[in-house]
């Protein structure tokens, strides 16, 4: 599942990039219909602030398997090393 959040993470990105600079042409170009980009741009965000979320909560610990809201060499729940 971390492999599938991390590629939506960076088709995430990357759509969300090529959205602005579409957004940016039609803007200097003095087309101001970008609705469509906008919305575009929306869902980008909302899946990229998911994708985020999911991998904070997801991180536990392999021994004890308690929640990992740090990243450090040893759990503060079992104390083994990670």
């Amino acid at each position: 599942m971390k492999k599938i959040v991390t590629w939506l993470t960076v088709i995430s990105i990357i759509v969300f990039l090529i959205d602005w600079g579409v957004m940016g042409i039609k803007i200097l170009d003095n087309d101001y219909n970008i609705t469509a980009e906008a919305y575009i741009g929306a869902f980008c965000i909302l899946i990229l602030l998911f994708c985020l979320i999911y991998r904070i909560f997801s991180t536990k610990c392999p021994h004890c398997k308690k929640l990992l809201l740090q990243k450090g060499k040893y759990c503060p729940h079992c104390g083994k090393e990670i």
